[in-house]
């Protein structure tokens, strides 16, 4: 796969990557997506497995951040749900909110992590910033249009290059 949509690690949800793993790989922060990485696409609350992998979170010493191209209220009162900053700005996969976020959490690229569950909008812009990226399975199968066309330009590139990404319809 073309290396700037390539994440460094795969896991199938949040709740499945080791926050410990982090520090040892000398990340100090997380920034994460929203939909369909943290709260399913039109889900109204998190799910406990979600605030309970957070307490391990914080436990690691981590820090994080919301970078989401969701409406921001929503986005607003996921991230204050967590104990998270959220990050405004360009809409994802421009790589200024990333360069935003990585500045209020007083972290370098390579201490900072960026987890979501699209290549394009979060792998791509981590990957030219040399973070490191984890990609995760969408939580739901439902999605914004704009998202579910980009998942058939997710769809071609992943079979292009013969990895195991999902067909458009998801996973």
């Amino acid at each position: 796969m073309n290396r700037w949509l390539a994440p460094r690690r795969r896991v199938r949800r949040v709740v499945d990557l080791d926050p410990r793993s982090l520090v040892d790989r000398g990340i100090r922060a997380v920034v994460f997506d929203l939909d369909n990485t943290l709260l399913p696409y039109s889900a109204k609350e998190l799910e406990p497995a979600i605030l309970q992998w957070f307490e391990a979170f914080r436990a690691a010493g981590l820090r994080g951040a919301v970078v989401s191209n969701a409406f921001f209220g929503r986005a607003g009162r996921a991230a204050e749900h967590l104990g998270l900053m959220i990050v405004r700005g360009a809409p994802k996969p421009n790589p200024m909110r990333l360069r935003r976020a990585m500045a209020r959490l007083e972290t370098r690229p390579d201490q900072t992590a960026v987890i979501g569950d699209q290549l394009f909008t979060d792998m791509l812009p981590g990957n030219v910033l040399g973070m490191y990226t984890i990609l995760v399975d969408p939580l739901a199968p439902g999605e914004f249009i704009s998202t579910r066309l980009m998942r058939i330009l997710e769809w071609i590139a992943g079979r292009r290059d013969g990895d195991s990404f999902p067909g458009p319809h998801g996973r």
